[in-house]
């Protein structure tokens, strides 16, 4: 009998149902998986769950009553027009909840990925792009630090309890969380939330402290000492510049040091080899902050005004988050970092104070001599001693774990060796030792802080404070100013940790601490004000030496202002914090224009009418920018440009050799057999300027902020969450140190009257939401240099104020 292969119908339409339901099982899951760096589209895509479901509506009604466990019936949060939570509690339990639940409603996100970036963990939500910073992060042992200082918060009742109620307040929100509810940035980076701890809110401060202490020049610095005398080195890298208008007002009468400072060693210096390999980018310069304080006898109003403006990377979510705390002890407004409990900068009903960086040298590095036959040991005091170890996971998306033994030698963890050397620039092993790797317990010198009710009370709260150094700025409501260079600092001998140091010799390791006591500051001084714009912190008679990467041309300016200053307002300060005067240029400028007489330029006409300042619909500020940024390069190029860290002569230096030195070496271009004088150093370099102002007005123009080009970018850097070309002036060289992007991150403005009086606004918004109109809402107000009037309540737990728009009440149902 002849065999049937033709199959039933039925039968093959079943293998094609079952083969359409294997196609939509693989769609499906396609759709639902992330692929490399494209997020799962089918749950980004959903329309009710995925990324539409973060879009929120204009006219949403913020009213709400949340049920969290512990949190006491009269606990509120009320939201301001600005959406600025003003908390309410009657414990300290209550009000560092709250403050955890409120940061995480609005900034989880944020609050994820910097203590991940922290910790060294972006790889595992990014993928290998972000291995190399990961990798870094885990050899400077910043877990290892956040552990050391965890231990130190936790062993302090205060601080434990704060903690652990911020914790507590960020995982109750993080536990009421569903898919839809994500913040956008988990969906299209395709991870979830993880709950929070108390190490995440410290490594976010060991984030800051690294960010803010990060850039020492003692590498830098050892290679061109293999490559200048130390005369040439001594006169273009001076410790001090000329006539700095220093932070501690010149002629202060300091106390009998307690500490002697101890004499060098005979071989302390360890130089390195030079590879003569291209260390690319220069470092960044022309940063910092801003921070002033006028006494009553230079205001109208007779009550101090305390100003401040902390100048860093300008990002959405803004680095910091407007709020106020109030409990029993404590009525405090201010700005915080999401991820940490407390106000950072800020006022109470007493005082006022502000930071800006100190940039003493607080890290240092070690050459380390490693047991040639056994590399688990290393040369110290002439004994064979044996590295601690500390072993690394760091996960990557979509690959394999990397697994890096860390070793650390009694200077610190080794940063640089073998397996890890900036690809051959840093061929010597170095360990790292940083007061940050010290377990210090910053959020004591806060918690204090925001209590403080008077000048004894604000210097008891600061002596908790050890890492990062910051200069202080202080007022009260009694009259009183002061300013502190606070910090922990090493009693060092004269020019230690100026270069990378021999890690084998007992003899250089860091001495004693210099007593906080002891740390330069003035109360009340002569002079009716004082300022901090990151230049040097005092006139040499400071008993104990010390080095760092201080800058001056913003203090000139600053101390220039208030010394004129007489009854000043409010208005006044605005109106200084916009100051786009440029020193930089008014005294380089008309020496460079002299050595042009004889060019005829419309160019040179404009610059000829400039008045300095570096305002953004001007033309000359580019003009400006562009001649000295060309004649600077042509300067220090040609002898520095492979040195690591591409650290070159800071340019109030350069500025003083054109004005003083004209005959100064450096000004002859090496690249070229004839020797060159400054002459025809700034004839060249305008030149060059000429030709690419020509080409620049064919397509963006010339005006100022178009070619600065200020932008506030996402930390996704998505540009469609992003915002650039600000209409800006200003740059690094002026108060208004508004850079591509760096610059103002807070402006605050605190008159310490019967009344308190308080202006401040920031680049960005309360939301971490782009679906958000709360996201950036106060952007354009800031680059337009307007200010905020700050709704600062009154302490208590029932409020009656036309600005209050929302409350949330708790329930434990």
């Amino acid at each position: 009998m002849a065999q049937n292969n033709k199959e039933p119908g039925g039968t093959s339409a079943k293998r094609w149902g079952y083969a359409l339901v294997a196609i939509t099982a693989i769609i499906v899951k396609l759709l639902n998986d992330p692929h490399g760096d494209l997020p799962a589209l089918g749950k980004l895509l959903d329309p009710i769950n995925g990324c539409l479901a973060n879009a929120e509506a204009t006219s949403r009604n913020f009213d709400a009553t949340i049920k969290i466990p512990g949190v006491g019936a009269d606990a509120r949060v009320w939201l301001d027009d600005r959406q600025v939570p003003h908390i309410y509690a009657s414990n300290d339990h209550d009000l560092f909840l709250l403050q955890g639940y409120v940061h995480a409603y609005f900034r989880l996100w944020q609050m994820d990925m910097q203590t991940r970036a922290a910790a060294g963990r972006i790889s595992e939500v990014a993928g290998e792009k972000s291995f190399d910073f990961d990798r870094k992060q885990r050899r400077k042992g910043m877990v290892y630090a956040a552990e050391l200082s965890l231990k130190a918060a936790e062993a302090d009742q205060k601080t434990k309890a704060m903690l652990d109620a911020y914790t507590e307040g960020v995982n109750a929100f993080v536990k009421s969380l569903k898919y839809k509810n994500y913040p956008l940035e988990y969906k299209l980076m395709s991870f979830a939330p993880e709950a929070w701890s108390n190490l995440r809110s410290v490594l976010l401060l060991k984030y800051m402290a690294d960010d803010l202490t990060g850039k020492t020049d003692d590498i830098a610095h050892s290679y061109l000492r293999t490559i200048l005398t130390l005369n040439d080195f001594d006169y273009i890298y001076n410790d001090r510049i000329a006539g700095s208008s220093t932070v501690i007002p010149e002629g202060t009468a300091w106390e009998q040091p307690s500490l002697h400072q101890p004499l060098p060693p005979a071989d302390s210096v360890a130089f390195p080899t030079y590879t003569g390999k291209d260390f690319g980018e220069q470092r960044a310069t022309g940063i910092g902050s801003n921070n002033w304080v006028l006494s009553g006898s230079r205001t109208a109003s007779g009550a101090p005004i305390l100003c401040n403006d902390p100048h860093l990377a300008l990002n959405l979510p803004s680095v910091w988050f407007e709020m106020q705390l109030s409990a029993p002890g404590t009525n405090v407004y201010g700005v915080s970092m999401p991820g940490a409990a407390g106000i950072v900068i800020g006022f109470n009903d007493s005082l006022s104070w502000g930071f800006t960086n100190n940039y003493r040298d607080v890290k240092d590095f070690y050459q380390i001599k490693p047991v040639a036959d056994d590399p688990e040991r290393y040369w110290f005091a002439g004994k064979k001693t044996r590295f601690a170890t500390r072993i690394e996971h760091i996960k990557i998306k979509g690959k394999s774990d990397f697994v890096d033994t860390v070793k650390y030698s009694i200077h610190g963890p080794l940063i640089y060796d073998a397996t890890f050397n900036e690809n051959g620039r840093i061929p010597q092993p170095l360990a790292m030792c940083w007061t940050g790797l010290r377990g210090s317990n910053e959020y004591l010198a806060f918690y204090k802080l925001n209590r403080a009710r008077n000048y004894k009370e604000f210097v008891s709260a600061i002596q908790h404070y050890e890492c990062p150094a910051q200069n202080m700025i202080y007022a009260d409501r009694a009259g009183n100013i002061a300013l502190w260079g606070q910090g922990q600092y090493i009693n060092k001998w004269k020019n230690q940790g100026k270069y990378i140091m021999n890690g084998w010799d007992s003899a250089t390791l860091w001495q004693e601490l210099i007593p906080m006591s002891e740390n330069p500051h003035a109360l009340n001084p002569e002079q009716g004000f004082l300022s901090s714009a990151n230049q040097c912190v005092t006139d040499t008679t400071y008993p104990y030496w010390y080095n760092g990467d201080f800058i001056e041309l913003r203090s000139w300016r600053i101390n220039a202002l208030l010394d004129k200053a007489q009854q000043a307002t409010v208005q006044d300060m605005f109106a200084m914090q916009q100051d786009n005067y440029s020193v930089l240029a008014a005294g380089t400028l008309p020496l460079m224009l002299s050595y042009c007489n004889d060019i005829k330029s419309d160019y040179l006409d404009t610059l000829r009418k400039w008045d300095y300042h570096l305002n953004s619909n001007g033309t000359a500020a580019t003009i400006y920018q562009l001649w000295w940024r060309n004649l600077y390069s042509d300067i220090w190029k040609d002898d520095f440009s492979k040195v690591p860290g591409y650290v070159l002569p800071l340019a109030e230096r350069t500025m003083q050799l054109m004005q003083t030195d004209t005959a100064c070496k450096y000004f002859d271009n090496k690249r070229t057999a004839k020797v060159e004088t400054l002459r025809e150093m700034v004839q060249k370099s305008y030149n060059e300027t000429v030709d690419s102002l020509l080409n620049q007005e064919k397509t963006i123009g010339l005006l100022w902020y178009k070619a600065k080009n200020t932008s506030v970018t996402h930390l996704t850097k998505i540009p469609a969450f992003s915002y650039s070309e600000l209409a800006t002036g200003g740059w690094g060289n002026t108060i208004n140190a508004m850079k591509g992007n760096h610059g103002p991150s807070w402006r605050m403005v605190v008159q310490m009257g019967k009344e308190i009086e308080a202006y401040g606004v920031y680049p960005g918004g309360q939301s971490g939401n782009p679906g958000s109109k709360y996201y950036a809402n106060y952007l354009q107000h800031w680059a337009d240099g307007n200010y905020y009037k700050l709704l600062f309540l009154p302490a208590g737990k029932t409020q009656q104020n036309d600005r209050i728009l929302y409350e949330w009440s708790f329930s434990n149902k």
